[in-house]
This record gives structure tokens, sequence and C-alpha cells, in this order.
């Protein structure tokens, strides 16, 4: 027994981990210094992220303040935005013989520039304090935020002797001090004392146990014969093929699965934690930690730092659904259902339920599927401790529950096979064994404070809860919204499970309330649905309502899918005359007809580019999205039972879950199916489980390997030889005013000057055609309807004679030429009300032999609104693949939703130690997105790169990506940004100091 040892051993373990997130930390002090050491001061770019920083100090000596009055124009000395820009930062001014200082995005202090006219300027997290002279202003509360440069509107030798410090509020860039380590040392040696003391507490148990049941046999007692123990019967081999039948799956999946929509964003948080050794946000949340839920970020680390391909990073995510298939089929189910778990039919039920679950929201690097692997674990575990009495299993449980609370939010639902398995732990558990599974659990607290401070995850709930989301629980509703809409939250793949596993756990429930767990075997069938409906209540404590998060009760809700429809099918026997199962059960058919039409009535729908070529994807699944279908179903079933001379009561009872468990079978072919068949479809384009074939064959860049970059050839404008001849068309107008043409035209003409309805002809000259490259293209910009009754044309020539010509239009290929590509999307009409200017593009090999010369025929032959039509003079364009492009053009930004669809583009910015590096090119997802795109620009939600929009010029390089032609729908794969800024960046000094702080402490 452990005693008072064993007290005292989980004391002390929850004792010194309690002590790890108070215990002191390295933080490196960061101080930006500007001009650089020996320069004079020249305006540069300072992105300080985040936006408070920790300390600020200004300096302007007087003669710089009199170089400023003597340019008698308002002049910025210093500021933290280009000159001209409004602050809410810092900024010192001369105008009118006065120098101003302005703190806050407010005048703080103003005064005559007199002989003593220096000015100082130092903030700090209690406040400000502005000086000219001997003139001082004190601000309490008045911070600056918002830095995004160092800028002055004076050349550099006048403005000698300006300084700007700042030290950045580096907070969560941390390191543990010796004593952590020794504290996260002591924590994980009290843990292995804990378990050790666990398993004597088990063997003096058994002990005990044996002694009271042998005895010393009495002389009135015979000696009976024992008899041996029946061995244990081996796991038939189509449970064996059950497995290999799932581990197959998972391993397709691997390959051919999409992403979801954090894999991007959660990856770069890795690979940019290998570089400050803090798992920050990168994109937005203004970098702040994802403290304290890091631990399964730090267990990526090591697989980022060997291959960050996403072939890699999606390996613990594979093995961690391996793990729990395990957990569930060999721990769950083996306990809950002792007498059929290894019966092939309720395997193979199994591994429909758990790739059900599983599929949608398993693959990938966000903490679900750990979050998964961590519950089933513990109810395996709490489960195995029930049936064997041994406490040394509730150790384990302790252990997962406590790492799986380290994962994220989720992670409390870990708590729950403990309360549910109460009463029958009751017996197992004293003082001692509490304490010591108290100080393992324990564990939990030091995986989230291993390398963190108590301040710096305060600051990092700071953060996230003032950017949002941050949902109240009673608003829980929301993430039901989400699961019914039509949108990627509530595609079929993520309703089905859901839906369909509470329908069958809503059925089994009554059930049991009429006596179903009397049944043999089925003593321990209630637990995992209150698993789930625990959990699925504890979910309304997490901060944001995606359905995302349902991918954490996979295990639990595939055990209560299974468990479920065993119990039905099974209880069938013995409820079919039972009017009240019958009435039910009736009722359940109905909700089941109706769940299983309402899951198919979403959309096939994957995030971004994972997306093509998968069928259903703008549409329901039809006809499996109505309710008389399912109805059919049912009444072919009874139909089929009486035909056959069985009463229908007992096909009644079972009905709610054959059609259940139907209809999530169908999902999972017609997931898998859609992934599969989705590479054929774009053969010769892009496709996610393509980009995962070639990188299985030596390497892939993904979408990056089909999109070309065509930027104009300098000078590439052709000159036209003689005039146009117009008629409704007009030179240097007649075009959408809202829409500049691109800043290559030099030449164009419009039909709409003339009113909408108007028509007309356009002729131009003879264009001098320069031989082209086979990596060149000829390029016509047009604006308007460019087909669909309107016509655009290039005629070419030779000296011999003319070469025929070439019909340009946006839908590629006229409406009898186009192949027959099964789409399933909603295409919109291209050509129709297209206002905005466009390139069409002809490529060097289909431009006739021998050509010379061009000219452009167009035609406007329509009258409503939109017919209008307006055409620029061809240029001459690069072909360039995109990869190859942007080498050596560093750093480029890609967008937090498409990291992982361009792998090979890894040269993003530096965020680290409060400061942000501007990124030169940005690589952005197809428009129309909303929160893609926008997300690392906005200050409205924290974005890290802000300072990029707000002071760089911003000019889209024109790409294309190939192989559209068969599937036009797909034809905007992102766009290419080049950001100019109107001056350079980082040039200043960076200082980094370690400082010990104690974990409560921070500025």
């Amino acid at each position: 027994m452990p005693g008072v040892l064993g007290l005292v051993i989980g004391v002390l373990g929850v004792l010194v981990a309690l002590a790890v997130p108070v215990a002191p930390v390295i933080t490196q002090q960061v101080t930006a210094t500007w001009p650089k050491a020996g320069q004079l001061p020249e305006s540069t770019l300072a992105f300080v992220v985040p936006y408070h920083p920790a300390a600020v100090h200004v300096r302007v000596p007087c003669p710089v303040v009199r170089a400023g009055q003597q340019r008698d124009v308002p002049t910025t000395l210093v500021a933290g935005r280009p000159p001209g820009q409004p602050t809410e930062n810092f900024a010192v001014t001369t105008a009118n013989d006065h120098v101003i200082a302005l703190v806050g995005g407010r005048e703080a202090l103003r005064a005559p520039i007199t002989a003593a006219c220096d000015v100082a300027v130092d903030a700090d997290s209690a406040g400000s304090r502005a000086r000219i002279g001997d003139r001082v202003a004190e601000l309490p509360g008045v911070r600056i935020r918002d830095i995004v440069a160092f800028a002055t509107d004076l050349p550099p030798e006048r403005a000698a002797g300006l300084e700007v410090r700042v030290t950045t509020a580096n907070w969560f860039e941390n390191s543990p001090t010796e004593l952590k380590k020794l504290l996260v040392a002591a924590q994980i040696a009290l843990v292995l004392l804990a378990f050790a003391a666990l398993l004597a507490h088990d063997r003096s148990r058994r002990k005990s146990a044996i002694s009271i049941e042998i005895g010393p046999p009495t002389s009135m007692e015979i000696a009976e014969p024992q008899t041996p123990e029946p061995r244990r019967r081996r796991t038939p081999a189509p449970a064996y093929l059950v497995d290999l039948g799932v581990l197959v799956v998972l391993a397709g999946w691997w390959v051919l699965g999409p992403t979801t929509p954090d894999d991007s964003f959660a990856a770069m948080t890795v690979r940019n934690g290998l570089l400050t050794g803090d798992i920050g946000n990168y994109y937005r949340w203004e970098n702040a930690s994802e403290a304290p839920f890091t631990l399964v970020q730090h267990l990526l680390e090591p697989v980022a730092a060997w291959n960050a391909n996403p072939l890699a990073m999606r390996i613990p995510s594979v093995v961690a659904a391996a793990l729990t298939w395990f957990a569930l089929s060999r721990g769950i189910l083996g306990a809950v259902l002792p007498e059929h778990a290894r019966r092939s039919p309720v395997r193979l039920l199994a591994a429909v339920s758990f790739l059900a679950w599983w599929l949608p929201f398993g693959l990938g690097v966000r903490p679900e599927p750990f979050e998964a692997l961590g519950l089933a674990a513990v109810l395996a575990c709490v489960l195995q401790a029930v049936r064997r009495e041994r406490v040394a299993w509730l150790g384990l449980a302790a252990l997962a529950a406590g790492l799986s609370v380290a994962v994220n939010p989720m992670g409390i639902t870990a708590l729950v096979p403990f309360a549910v398995l109460a009463p029958q732990l009751r017996r197992l558990l004293s003082a001692p064994v509490v304490a010591l599974l108290g100080g393992i659990t324990a564990v939990g607290l030091v995986a989230m404070f291993a390398d963190q401070s108590l301040f710096g995850v305060r600051k990092a709930t700071e953060l996230h809860a003032y950017y949002g989301p941050d949902v109240p629980w009673f608003q829980e509703v929301l993430r039901y919204q989400y699961l019914l809409g039509f949108d990627l939250q509530g595609d079929v793949a993520r309703r089905a499970p859901v839906l369909l596993t509470a329908v069958v756990a809503v059925f089994s429930g009554l059930l049991l309330l009429r006596g179903a767990r009397r049944l043999p075997g089925m003593s321990l069938v209630h637990v995992p649905p209150l698993c789930l409906l625990l959990s699925v209540l504890l979910m309304t404590a997490t901060p944001s309502k995606w359905t995302h998060y349902f991918g954490a009760l996979a295990g639990v809700g595939a055990a209560t899918l299974t468990a479920g429809a065993v119990l039905i099918t099974l209880g069938a026997r013995h409820f079919a005359r039972d009017r009240v199962v019958l009435v039910a059960s009736a009722l359940c058919t109905a909700l089941a007809v109706l769940a299983a039409a309402l899951a198919f009535a979403g959309k096939n729908n994957w995030f971004l580019h994972s997306q093509y070529g998968v069928p259903w994807g703008e549409q329901p699944v039809r006809p499996l999205n109505s309710p008389v279908w399912w109805l059919i179903a049912v009444v072919a079933l009874l139909a089929a039972s009486v035909l056959v001379g069985r009463g229908p009561g007992r096909l009644l009872v079972r009905i709610p879950a054959l059609v259940g468990v139907g209809a999530v079978g169908v999902t999972v072919a017609i997931v898998l199916g859609s992934f599969v068949v989705a590479p054929v479809r774009q053969t010769g384009a892009y496709s996610i489980g393509g980009q995962g074939l070639a990188a299985l064959s030596g390497g892939s860049c993904g979408i990056a390997d089909h999109v070309v970059a065509t930027p104009d050839v300098p000078g590439g404008a052709l000159v036209a030889r003689g005039p146009a001849e117009a008629h409704g068309f007009a030179a240097g107008t007649g075009h959408a005013q809202e829409f500049a043409p691109p800043e290559e035209v030099r030449e164009f003409w419009g039909s709409l000057g003339g009113g909408q309805i108007s028509t007309g002809e356009l002729t131009t000259g003879w264009y001098e055609l320069p031989e082209l490259a086979p990596d060149q293209e000829l390029a016509v910009a047009v604006a308007g309807r460019s087909g669909d009754g309107n016509r655009v044309a290039l005629e070419f020539a030779s000296p011999a004679g003319a070469l025929g010509e070439r019909v340009l239009d946006d839908t590629w290929l006229d409406a009898d030429e186009r192949p027959t590509y099964p789409t399933d999307h909603v295409v919109p009409d291209r050509p129709q009300d297209h206002p905005a200017w466009r390139d069409l593009p002809v490529p060097a090999g289909e431009i006739p032999a021998g050509a010379t010369a061009v000219r452009i025929r167009a035609v406007d032959g329509t009258t409503d609104p939109a017919g209008w039509l307006a055409v620029a003079g061809p240029r001459v364009r690069d072909v360039v693949p995109l990869p190859e492009y942007l080498r050596g053009r560093a750093p480029v930004l890609v967008d937090w939703s498409m990291t992982w669809n361009a792998p090979c583009l890894q040269d993003m910015p530096r965020v680290a130690g409060g400061l942000v590096e501007p990124p030169a090119y940005l690589v952005t997802p197809p428009s129309g997105m909303g929160f893609g795109g926008t997300a690392a620009f906005a200050r409205s939600i924290g974005g890290s790169f802000a300072g990029a929009w707000e002071v760089g010029h911003r000019k889209e390089v024109p790409t294309r990506l190939l192989g559209v032609e068969k599937t036009p729908e797909y034809a905007e794969w992102g766009h290419l940004i080049e950001v100019d800024y109107p001056m350079p960046g980082n040039e200043y000094d960076v200082r980094s100091v370690p400082v010990p702080r104690w974990g409560w402490r921070g500025e």
C-alpha cells in the first residue's frame, strides 16, 4: 500500500508542478536603436510587433530642431511612421517657429524654438513623458504603439544627433533557468516514483486477494482438482484484416487527403518557433504565443526541422490516428463490448465509424487528432482499471489526461471518463492513490509552462481574448449553425458523423432506460455515450465555436456509434414487442432519415486548393439529400422482412441503427472516393492528391509547380505602324472608370463611351511583331465582355500575306469545343459583367510561323448594359515558373492559407524579438476568401504584417495557373503581389540581452 509515502509523493508532485509557472525564466530583452552606430539617420522601416513596445526613448538635439525650423515648412524631425501619415505613436515636428511633440496620437507639448530646444520623449507601460528644453508634460497611461518606421524629413547630415531607442515587448521568447529545469526534472522524477508506488499498490492488492482466497484446508475439506483457466482466444484473422484495412486507408489519406484551413497557419508557427523558441502565431494576434497550449507544436518541431513538407508534417497525426484506432478497438470496445468486440462485423463497424469521425477532422497539424488520442487513451485506461482493478491503469489515464489538457482547451474532455466511471472507481481509490494520481496529472502543468512564464501566458491570453474569437458559452449554438451551414464548417463529411452518431446515441440511451444494460455483456455500454455527451457539454467552454473541435471526439464518437449500433441490434430481440420501444424506434427512424438527408444536403466542400477535382464540390450530394430516398430505403427493408416471413418488430427496432450506420458508411465511401478520383480528373492540372503523389516521388512545390509569372518584357509594348480604324470605339476611354488599365498599357480603345447599349468595331494598325522566345507570350489587355456576342481576335501576317487569326475569349474555348469535363461546380459566365481589365495571352508556340506583324480586330455586338468592350495594344511578356521567378527575391510572405500548397517557398520574413522583417513579395489566395489573404495585414485582428499594408505600395505581378483549359472553374489560383516601400527596411541596430525574471513578472 502506498500509505503515507504515496501521499507525500503525490502532494509533492502537485506542489512542484504548481511552482513551475512562477519559477524564473530568462527573457531576451531586445532593443532596436536608430540610426546604426557610426551612421547618419536615414529613414527606415521598423515593424514592431506586439504593437505596444515595452519602452520608447526619442532624443532630438537642438541643432536638428533648428534644421527643421530653417525649412520654413512643417517638417517631421522624427516619427514612428513615414512623414505625412497620421501617427498613433510618436512624432516630433516643427511648424511656425515652434517644435511639437506628439505622443499616442495627441499633442503632448508645444514650445517656441529657443536656445533650449532639445526634445525628449520617453514612454513605458506606465505612461509617457515629453520634454522640450526645461518644459515637461506628463501623460500617465498614454502608451506608444503601432511603430512601423523611424522616419525623418531631414537629409542625413542635417539630422545628425537624432536617436530613437525602442525596447520591444518580447514577452514570449523565454528559456528556463537552472532552477526551473530542476523543478521540471523533480516533477518528472516524482511522476516516476508515483507510478512505482501505484505498481506496488497493485502487487500488494493481488497478494492480499490471494491470501484471502487460498487458505490452509481444514480436516473437513476435500481438495477439489483445479480446473485450468481456459486459454485466451486469439483475435481471428478477419479482425487483423480490418486493422490492416484501417492502416491502408490512413496511409492513402496521408498522401491524397486534403489540407485543413489551419494546416498552413499552424505549420508556420512551428517553423518560426524553431527560430525563436516560442510558438507564436506569426501571422496575427500580434504574434502572441499559443501558450499554454503548445505541447503538440513542440512535439512537431523536430519533424519540421527534419522536413517541413506537408507529407512529413502529417506523419504525427497519422500515427495518432493509428494509436486512436487501437485504443478504440482494443481498449474501449474490448471493455464495453467484451462478448462482441472481437467479432469481425463489429470490428468492421468500428472501422467505418472511426474513419467517418477521423477523415474530415484528423489529418494535419491541428491539435484535434492528438486530443482524440488523449481522450480515447484515458477512456481505455480507466475502463481497463475498472475491469482489472489495477490502479496503475489509472496512473496511465492520469498521465494521458494531464498531457491532453496541455494540447488545447478541448483537453478538458480527457477528464470526462473519470467522472463517468466514478462509481466503479470508488473501491480502487484512497487518499494516497488520489494524491499519486494528482501528482501524475500535474505533469500537464509542467508541459504547459516548461519554457514559458505565467506572465507570458497571461499576456497571450489577453491578446487572444482582445482580438477574438472569444465567444461565450451561451452562444454554443453558433457551432451547430456552422455545422448546418454551407461553407467549410458544414460540409457533408463533418455533418454526417456528428448528426448520425447523435441519433444512434439517443435511441440507444432510450434502450438503456428500458433496462438494456441487463443484457449479457452490456454492463458498461452506457460509458461511451455518456462520455460523448459530457464532452459535447464541455465544448461550450471553448473560446471559438468552429466545428473542427468535433475532431477531438473521434475516438469516443466512434465508440458511441459502434456500441450503440451493437446494443440496438442485440436489443431488438428483447424489445421487439415493447410498445414504448417501438414508438421510440419510429421517432428515431424519422430522426435518422432527417439526419441522413441533412448530412448529404451539405456540399462535399474542402479547403481552398484541396477542392480541385472533388465531385459535388458546389452542390448537395444528390439524390441522398432528399429524405424521400431514405424513407424508400426504410420501406424496402420492412417489405423485404415481411416477404421473407420475419416479423417486422425486430427490424423496426434496428432501423435507426441501420440508417445511421448506412449513411455513415456512404459518407466514408464518398469522401475516400472523392480524393482518389480528384487527381484523375485533374490529370495535367493541380490537385492536392497529385501534390502528395509528386512529393512521394521526389519533391513537389504543390500548386506553385503549376503557376507561371508573366511579367512584361521591358519595352515589350508593341508599336503600331499605322492608325486604328474605329467605329463606336474611342481611344483612351470607353471603359469602366473604377478600373484602370495595366500600367504597362500604352494605348487602348473602348466602346463604353457611347453608352452601354452602343455597338462598334475596331481594327488597329499593324504592330511590328518580334520573334518570341519559347518562354514568352503575346498578351492583350481586355475589359468588359470579350465573348457572348462580342469578339476580340488577333490577326497575324508576314511579308507574304495574311497568316490567320486567333480569337481571344475568357472562356478559353468555344462552347462546342470545350472538353466534357465532369464539373460539379457552378461556374459563372466569365465574360458576362466583367468590367475589370485582364490579360488574354497567346503563347509563342501558338503564333503562326513566320509572323512579323499583328493587329487587333474587336467587335462590340451586344446592346445590354454589360455588353461593352475595351481592348489595349499587344505586349510581349515573359513566362516564368513561379518558384523560379521568386528565387532570390526574398523575403516572400506566403499567406496563412497557402504555405502547404506551395511548400518550396521557404524564404518567409522573420518574426522574432518583437520585430518583423518587411516582406518583398506576397503570395495570397484567390479573391473572395474574406479573412483569407488579409489576416496578416489587418490591425483589427492583430496582423503581424500590418505595416506592409499601410506603408508599402502593392503591385500585382500577373500570373496564370496552367491546365485550366480543362477546368476553368479553378482558374484563379491566387495572387503574387510585389511590395515597394518608400524607404529601406531594418536599417537599425538590434541588441538582445538575457534578463532573468520571476514567472509572474514582465515589463
